[in-house]
C-alpha cells in the first residue's frame, strides 16, 4: 500500500491526529525499522492528505507525549514496543496480519542491510521470514535471488556491467555472472566470497528446480556465515554501504 493510499484509508478509523500521526510514523517503520522522521515530514503527509493543518512543532511534542514516539536529534522514530500496539489500531485497514520476523537476530541480522536499498530490505525481510517460520526452499531461493542482485548491482555501480551483458543487452544465467566476477576477476571479491558463491547458487538451483528435492534447516545453516559476509561484502562493492 502507497503511504498515498495509506492516508486515504485513515479517515475510516476513528483515531485522534495525534494517532494518524503515530500512524503515519508506523507506516514508515514499517518499510525501514527504526526510520527517523522529522515531524515536518509527517504534518506535511497530514497535510497532503487532506486531514488537518497541524503545526509540526506542536505535532512532534505531542507524539512524544503519546508514549509511541521518542526524539533522536530533531527526528522521531517509534518505539519498538508501540509497533503491534499501532498496528493494532490499524487492523480494519490493513487486512491480514503478516507473521512476526525477528529481523534484529534472523537468518540475514538486520544490521547487515539496514539502510540500503528498500527492495533489498524487503528481501532480506523474506529470507528472514521463510527461515524462521520453517519455509526453507523459498528461504533458499531467495537468497540466491538476493545474491544474484546484489551481484548485478556491483557490475553497474562499477560500470563494467559490458563484461557479462549478452550481446542483446540482457544479462546471462547467474552461473556466468559468477564464473565472470570469480574466475575472471571482474570483482575484488574476497576468498570466502569466492568460495561460498556457487553453494550458494547450487543450494537455490536445487530448492528451486529439482521436483524431489526438499531444502531442511540444515542446508542453510552450513552457509548461513557465507551468506552473511558475502552479502555485505557486496553491499559495500555496490556502493550501497
Amino acid at each position: 500500500m502507497s503511504i498515498e493510499g495509506f492516508c486515504l484509508k485513515l479517515p475510516k478509523l476513528q483515531l485522534t491526529q495525534i494517532q494518524q500521526a503515530i500512524s503515519l510514523l508506523w507506516y514508515r517503520d514499517n518499510e525501514t525499522p527504526g526510520v527517523l522522521v522529522a515531524p515536518g515530514e509527517i504534518a506535511k503527509a497530514i497535510r497532503d492528505a487532506g486531514l488537518g493543518n497541524p503545526n509540526s512543532t506542536q505535532l512532534g511534542r505531542s507524539m512524544i507525549g503519546s508514549k509511541h514516539a521518542v526524539k533522536s536529534g530533531a527526528k522521531l522514530k517509534l518505539k519498538p514496543t508501540s509497533r503491534e500496539i499501532v498496528r493494532n489500531w490499524l487492523q480494519p485497514i490493513l487486512g491480514p496480519t503478516v507473521a512476526s520476523v525477528d529481523n534484529d537476530n534472523g537468518y540475514l541480522p538486520m544490521a547487515v542491510w539496514a539502510g540500503t536499498r528498500g527492495y533489498i530490505e524487503k528481501i532480506a525481510k523474506q529470507v528472514n521470514g521463510c527461515y524462521q517460520h520453517g519455509y526453507f526452499d523459498a528461504a533458499s531461493v531467495l537468497v540466491r535471488r538476493l545474491i544474484e542482485t546484489l551481484l548485478i548491482e556491483c557490475y553497474e555501480h562499477l560500470k563494467i556491467e559490458s563484461k557479462i551483458k549478452k550481446p542483446d543487452g540482457n544479462y546471462p544465467m547467474l552461473s556466468d555472472i559468477i564464473t565472470g566476477a570469480v574466475d575472471k576477476l571482474h570483482l575484488s571479491l574476497g576468498r570466502e566470497t569466492k568460495n561460498i558463491l556457487k553453494e550458494i547458487k547450487t543450494t537455490g538451483d536445487r530448492a528451486a528446480h529439482n521436483r524431489r528435492y526438499n531444502a531442511v534447516k540444515a542446508d542453510l545453516d552450513k552457509i548461513q556465515s557465507g551468506v552473511r559476509l558475502t552479502v555485505d561484502e557486496l553491499l559495500h562493492l555496490a556502493g550501497f554501504k
